[in-house]
């Protein structure tokens, strides 16, 4: 069996290292087409992962399709697997002429995805989108909301299979110098540290954390907010006219994720759709409990009270409860981040997720 994975190429986030691990080590021979030259496809080629990029000069290079089209005849794949909207137009074009089966991940909510475009294009690409998702062979739904959404969006539920994200755990937990990461970055010993690790848009929910944080009457705690994105201004203006601004810091994009989250007490996510979140098992990884909001296939990984919370979407009250929560003295932070580990490390590894994979890939091409 012979995979090739379509994906844009300019993802920075948990797309990018979905597809990364995913084919590191793969139990499959398996290469990676990409739309664009990049961080992405430096990162894939130190992991071993045999790299082609068929640049597109824009959204309308229609001479993409063909470029695909003659690549995969070329190189005797078994199947092609797609990330992401752009790889699923450019599939969807040339898939009367594909002759083998198709695959689709969906990593986020096709409803969701244009957000930051002018509304007219957005309504098209979403329509489009979705129209490449009914016409797949089979899609791996992220989470069960994400099945269940594909199925109100007209896909046959024998087409779609849940299949959880996964990561490499480390084998032991890495002992950095929680000390030394906190001080370099304006915290004390004493100060209670969250972060969240999230690109700067609108449904990451910036905005409704900085809203919670306002509200709370504690004092002692500091804000990581790692990532970029446009709304980077616009959210530290809140944080100065809310009067949170001297305990918020906006780390940027980092390459230290996994220290930040090991120096961390608590993890943040607080989107309002998401599949199934990788951050959450990097911050597992780390030991770091995690509030969450109740999107995607977060609650198969977090038990309420035991190993972090869970919050509706857009509840700047709820979430202002859990953070308190998280501060209360009776609360043992530490010993709910070893469960929450051990946990995800027995559930949610890059093994399963490649076994999986696998197992579905096998099925499907039995069938056809």
């Amino acid at each position: 069996m012979k995979v090739v994975h379509i994906i844009s190429g300019g993802e920075l986030g948990g797309s990018k290292k979905h597809v990364v691990q995913l084919l590191t080590n793969s139990p499959v021979e398996a290469e990676l087409l990409l739309l664009t030259e990049g961080a992405f496809a430096e990162e894939a080629r130190k992991e071993g992962i045999p790299v082609t990029v068929i640049q597109q000069s824009s959204r309308l290079d229609r001479s993409t399709g063909k470029k695909i089209l003659a690549f995969l005849k070329q190189g005797g794949f078994s199947l092609v697997h797609s990330h992401g909207a752009r790889a699923n137009f450019l599939v969807n074009s040339i898939y009367k002429k594909l002759g083998m089966p198709w695959f689709i991940t969906v990593h986020s909510d096709p409803t969701l995805d244009f957000l930051h475009q002018p509304k007219p294009l957005a309504k098209i690409f979403t329509v489009l989108n979705q129209r490449a998702m009914r016409r797949a062979d089979h899609l791996f739904a992220v989470s069960e909301k994400f099945k269940d959404m594909l199925i109100q969006m007209g896909v046959k539920p024998k087409k779609i299979t849940s299949v959880f994200n996964g990561i490499n755990f480390h084998d032991t937990l890495p002992s950095f110098d929680k000390r030394e990461i906190r001080e370099s970055l304006g915290a004390k010993t004493d100060d209670f540290v969250f972060a969240i690790v999230a690109r700067l848009h609108p449904v990451k929910g910036h905005d409704i954390l900085l809203e919670a944080f306002a509200k709370t009457d504690k004092k002692d705690w500091k804000l990581w907010i790692i990532g970029e994105g446009d709304l980077r201004t616009k959210l530290e203006q809140q944080a100065q006219k809310l009067g949170i601004s001297d305990r918020v810091a906006f780390l940027g994009k980092r390459d230290d994720i996994d220290q930040l989250l090991y120096a961390a007490d608590v993890s943040l996510l607080t989107s309002h759709s998401e599949s199934f979140p990788l951050v959450l098992l990097e911050s597992a990884d780390m030991a770091t409990p995690v509030i969450s909001t109740n999107v995607g296939g977060v609650p198969a990984l977090i038990d309420p009270g035991k190993t972090g919370w869970i919050v509706e979407p857009g509840r700047a009250d709820a979430l202002m409860y859990a953070i308190e929560k998280a501060m209360d003295a009776e609360t043992d932070t530490e010993a709910m981040g070893h469960l929450l580990r051990s946990f995800a490390k027995e559930n949610f590894s890059n093994e399963n997720l490649q076994r999986d994979s696998l197992d579905v890939y096998s099925k499907v091409l039995n069938v056809n």
